[in-house]
């Protein structure tokens, strides 16, 4: 009679240095993406929904050639609840986007970019409340020196106190606010779920603010000035 023998348990690997070192500068590129947004927007000139529409519209075209030249349209393909998770984070976005972007009207391109940097903050609290991932004390401080360093740098300190008490300059406050914090659950719902690539997550979330904001410019019209386009 044979002895069963053991399975060994199987451990998720540490990140190595070249991993590491890839995310770091997917992270700084993604940042310095966001932190340049907003001039596009500001030179638009168009309504929130419109500028999420042709954001979704042309970043789902620009997916999915760049997943047929590089054979990854298979990936779209996902199980009934990496799909539920995609579409959630679809609808976060679309949100997220709108808040920021009207913020930026209502605020400046500075304040709203720096407002909505909380978001790392939310997502250390959710991560240490939620995950209960181990949070040190040295994270916490860089990551409130980073914010400070950015409000300092974009000038928020030295915003008169009329505008700053003002209902339109507060309801800009609350829209980042409310951006930063559907962001944030966006990266931790990316975080979670199981069997979606990131290139998977990205497209279908364009696809679901094509379907979300697709009524704005079909019902209020093209944008007509050839700095929206350019």
């Amino acid at each position: 009679m044979s002895t069963p023998t053991a399975t060994p348990a199987v451990t998720p690997s540490a990140p190595t240095a070249s991993s590491t070192e890839r995310g770091v500068l997917l992270m700084t590129a993604g940042g310095l993406l966001l932190g340049t947004l907003g001039v596009f927007v500001e030179e638009a000139d168009q309504h929130p929904l419109m500028a999420v529409c042709f954001r979704c519209a042309f970043g789902g075209l620009a997916l999915l050639a760049w997943g047929a030249a590089t054979g990854r349209l298979h990936e779209l393909r996902l199980a009934p609840r990496a799909f539920a998770a995609a579409l959630a984070c679809g609808v976060l976005m679309v949100v997220n986007w709108a808040l920021f972007f009207a913020a930026i009207d209502r605020t400046s391109i500075g304040v709203a970019t720096v407002v909505f940097h909380v978001q790392p903050l939310w997502v250390m609290g959710f991560g240490a409340w939620w995950l209960r991932e181990r949070i040190g004390a040295r994270r916490w401080a860089a990551a409130g020196l980073a914010l400070l360093g950015l409000a300092l740098a974009t000038g928020l300190a030295g915003q008169p106190q009329r505008e700053l008490a003002s209902t339109r300059y507060l309801a800009g406050l609350v829209m980042c606010l409310g951006g930063s914090l559907s962001y944030a659950a966006v990266t931790l719902i990316a975080k979670l779920v199981q069997g979606a690539s990131s290139f998977a997550l990205a497209a279908w979330q364009c696809a679901v603010g094509v379907l979300l904001t697709a009524w704005w410019p079909l019902t209020q019209g093209w944008p007509a000035q050839p700095a929206a386009w350019g």
